[in-house]
C-alpha cells in the first residue's frame, strides 16, 4: 500500500515536470487572477445559459440561434460520455457560429465523484481530445458536472482533481478548465478551500471554479448567503462563476414555488454584476420540471417569467450586461486589445513575463515589456514563497526588458518569479531541471 502511494506521487511529480516543459502559450482563453481573458487579452465576464444538447438536438440547432438573441456570450453545452466526438464537434461549431463561447461539460459524474475519472478519460480520448484542441482558441472545458454528494471530503476532492488536471494537460489540452463544487454543485466552501491549491498544481494556472446555486431556504441558504459567499470568493481572488441557478429547487414533480424551495435568482444576478462574477442560468428548455425552463418551447419569443427576467428584462439580465469579445465576433484581435507583439497578455501597462528556456538548466532569460516608465520589481522565490533573488527593484524606462537569471546554484525543482509593476503583481512558474 505504501509502495503504491509512493509510486503514485512520483508519477504525478514527474508529470508536473513533463507538462510544464511541454506547455506552450495559452492557445485561447486564459485566467489571470480571478478574471478570464480571451486570446487577445480582452477581459470576459461570462453571461449565458446551459443548453442540454445531449438529450435533444445534439448539434444545438436551432436553439443556439435562439439563445444568441439574448446577447449571451457563453453557452454551457450539456453532454455525456456516450456522445460521439463528431457530434460534439458540430455542437461546438454551431455555438461558435453564433459568436458565443462554447463551454462543454459531461453529466456522468453528477453526484458521484468516483466517476470523474471516466469523464477525464473521455476528454483525453484521442478522437475527443482532437476536437477540443481543434477549437482551443475559444473553448472552455467544464470537466464534470456536480461531482459528488455532500459527504465528499476536501482531501478526496483535491486528489481526484489533481490527477484530472494533470491528465488533461498531459493530453495537450490547455484551455481553461472549469471545476464544479461537490454536493451536486452547491458546495462553495470546498472550492474556496481547495481552489488555490489546485491552481498551483495546474501547470497552466488556468482554472475556473463553478458553484451551482441551488440554494433555497430549505437547505439553509438565504440572500445573505449569496452576498457573503460571493464577496468572500472575490476577496480571496478566486476565479469563480455561478455555473447553474434557477428560480426554485426540488423534484421533477413539484409544481408550486414556495418560500422554502424558491431561489433568490435576482440577488444572484445582481451580486454577480456588482462583483464582475460570471453566471450561467439553468436552463434554456427541456427539463423534467418546466419551472426550471427559461422558455416554453426553446425559442427566444417564448421566454417567460424568471427566464425572461434573467435573459432580457432585469437590469442585471444577460441582455443588459453581456459583452461578446471582439475576437469571438471577428476572429481577429481588436487593434486596441490587450495583447502585445509576442502574444503575451498586457496588464495595466505591462505584459505578463515569460522565461526561456523553461525548464532551466543553468540560466534563463525573463522577458516582459512596459508601455510606459514604471517602478519595477522582479523576484525569484522557492516553493515555500521565500525570495531567493531580487533581479530588479528600480524604475525602468518604457520598452522591452530582458533579464538574465543564473540558476546554476539552485537545486532541481519548481520555482516562481514575480513581476511587480506599480504595485500590480504577476507570478509565473519556472522549472529547474539539470
Amino acid at each position: 500500500m505504501i509502495l503504491n502511494t509512493i509510486r503514485t506521487y512520483l508519477f504525478l511529480f514527474c508529470l508536473v515536470f513533463f507538462v510544464s516543459a511541454q506547455a506552450e502559450q495559452y492557445p485561447g482563453f486564459r485566467v489571470n487572477g480571478r478574471f478570464l481573458y480571451d486570446y487577445c487579452g480582452e477581459k470576459v465576464i461570462l453571461r449565458g445559459v446551459s443548453n442540454p444538447n445531449i438529450w435533444f438536438e445534439q448539434d444545438g440547432k436551432p436553439r443556439m440561434a435562439e439563445i444568441e438573441k439574448t446577447g449571451a456570450n457563453v453557452v454551457r453545452i450539456v453532454w455525456e460520455t456516450r456522445g460521439k466526438a463528431s457530434m460534439l464537434d458540430n455542437a461546438i461549431s454551431n455555438c461558435r457560429a453564433e459568436n458565443m463561447i462554447p463551454m462543454v461539460e459531461v453529466h456522468d459524474a453528477t453526484g458521484d465523484i468516483n466517476k470523474v475519472q471516466a469523464c477525464v478519460d473521455y476528454w483525453t480520448r484521442e478522437d475527443v481530445a482532437s476536437v477540443l484542441i481543434k477549437h482551443e482558441a475559444y473553448l472552455l472545458l467544464n470537466i464534470a458536472n456536480e461531482p459528488g454528494d455532500g459527504n465528499v471530503k476536501g482531501s478526496k476532492f483535491r486528489t481526484v482533481y489533481e490527477a484530472a488536471i494533470l491528465q488533461i494537460r498531459g493530453a495537450g489540452i490547455h484551455v481553461p478548465l472549469v471545476i464544479d463544487g461537490t454536493d451536486w454543485g452547491k458546495n462553495i466552501n470546498i472550492l474556496q478551500a481547495e481552489g488555490p491549491g489546485l491552481i498551483e498544481i495546474d501547470p497552466d494556472h488556468n482554472l475556473i471554479f463553478s458553484v451551482h446555486m441551488w440554494w433555497p431556504k430549505m437547505y439553509g441558504f438565504s440572500e445573505k448567503s449569496i452576498v457573503s459567499e460571493l464577496q468572500q470568493s472575490v476577496d480571496m481572488e478566486l476565479p469563480l462563476i455561478v455555473g447553474e441557478f434557477s428560480q426554485m429547487h426540488g423534484s421533477c414533480e413539484e409544481s408550486v414555488i414556495t418560500t422554502n424551495n424558491s431561489i433568490a435568482y435576482k440577488t444572484i444576478i445582481a451580486e454577480c454584476e456588482k462583483l464582475q462574477v460570471g453566471y450561467i442560468a439553468w436552463s434554456w428548455f427541456g427539463n423534467c420540471n418546466s419551472l426550471w425552463d427559461m422558455t416554453k418551447s426553446g425559442t427566444f419569443n417564448t421566454l417567460y417569467d424568471w427566464g425572461l427576467e434573467v435573459a432580457v428584462d432585469n437590469e442585471n439580465s444577460i441582455k443588459n450586461t453581456s459583452v461578446r469579445p471582439y475576437f469571438m465576433k471577428n476572429g481577429v484581435c481588436d487593434e486596441k486589445s490587450g495583447i502585445d507583439d509576442h502574444g503575451t497578455l498586457k496588464m495595466n501597462g505591462f505584459s505578463s513575463p515569460i522565461n526561456f528556456p523553461n525548464p532551466v538548466k543553468t540560466e534563463t532569460n525573463i522577458n516582459f515589456s512596459l508601455s510606459e516608465a514604471a517602478m519595477v520589481k522582479l523576484t525569484v522565490s522557492d516553493p515555500e514563497g521565500r525570495i531567493i533573488s531580487t533581479l530588479i527593484n528600480q524604475k525602468r524606462d518604457k520598452g522591452e526588458c530582458n533579464v538574465l537569471f543564473d540558476a546554476s546554484k539552485l537545486s532541481n525543482g519548481l520555482y516562481f518569479y514575480t513581476l511587480t509593476v506599480n504595485g500590480v503583481e504577476v507570478t509565473q512558474k519556472m522549472i529547474i531541471m539539470k
